[in-house]
């Protein structure tokens, strides 16, 4: 293919849309070598975001296509989780009044270095923990429409979604009374679907926090729940510091946090 017969960028059109980005290894892949890269940044069909990383000229990248060229063309899975996955589905509270500020990635690498270089509104917040183990990496996603073509991007469902953003309750993270509040909206969840992430969990404070609330309000959903063989550790943990004991799950919860428990 060349730069002067078209044949290279109308197939480049096809493969690529525009605002995705696109990595060298994968255009290397299709068949563009660096000269032939080159040529297309040097007449301005393509743009360099960064080192090895391109992407159609006339139109900006937005943190959609900055995850679907990782997911899809990358090979670097990720979806979208937590707080904004709720918010995605209509089950969040209390986003500032700008919408959100990062958007909340699952990811089991890192971002390359290019993604902080690049000015994006709302930008992306990584997180490289490994909640679910490998064998439960698609459990409880869902696909989310991005506005390019019919490309998706894997996202968690609202069971998986809280359980990303109860790992984060803690000082330097989500209340637990914001937690609490945001569970509560969750009034329709799919018991098979939580069973399997309960049981797939690494964390013991997900799954003592997730119990503890799914007893607390008492939904239908959670008279579901396959709980005699999971695994909640040994011993207290403060997950509220000052609040009083649970002592069916061993967790501090809030004072608000009904006594009847206790």
């Amino acid at each position: 293919m060349s730069l002067q017969n078209g044949s290279g960028i109308k197939q480049l059109t096809r493969l690529l849309p525009e605002g995705v980005v696109a990595p060298s290894i994968w255009l290397t892949t299709n068949g563009y070598s660096r000269q032939l890269v080159r040529k297309y940044v040097l007449s301005g069909w393509l743009k360099s975001l960064g080192h090895g990383v391109f992407a159609r000229s006339g139109q900006a990248v937005g943190w959609e296509g900055v995850l679907l060229g990782l997911h899809r063309l990358a090979d670097r899975p990720c979806h979208v989780g937590g707080l904004s996955a709720l918010n995605r589905q209509g089950l969040a509270h209390f986003l500032p009044l700008g919408g959100e500020q990062k958007i909340h990635v699952m990811s089991i690498r890192k971002p390359p270095a290019w993604v902080k270089s690049l000015a994006l509104t709302p930008g992306l917040n990584f997180d490289t923990r490994r909640l679910f183990p490998e064998e439960a990496r698609d459990t409880g996603l869902v696909q989310l429409p991005t506005g390019i073509r019919d490309w998706m991007l894997p996202m968690a469902g609202p069971e998986r979604a809280v359980m990303e953003l109860l790992n984060d309750v803690g000082p330097h993270g989500h209340s637990f009374d914001h937690a609490a509040h945001l569970f509560e909206g969750l009034t329709v969840l799919r018991p098979g679907v939580v069973n399997d992430l309960l049981a797939a969990c690494r964390s013991i404070k997900v799954r003592r926090i997730f119990l503890f609330l799914a007893d607390h309000f008492n939904y239908p959903w959670g008279r579901r729940l396959e709980t005699a063989a999971l695994d909640l550790g040994r011993g207290n943990r403060q997950v509220v510091k000052g609040g009083r004991l649970d002592k069916r799950y061993r967790i501090t919860v809030p004072e608000s946090f009904g006594a009847e428990s206790l």
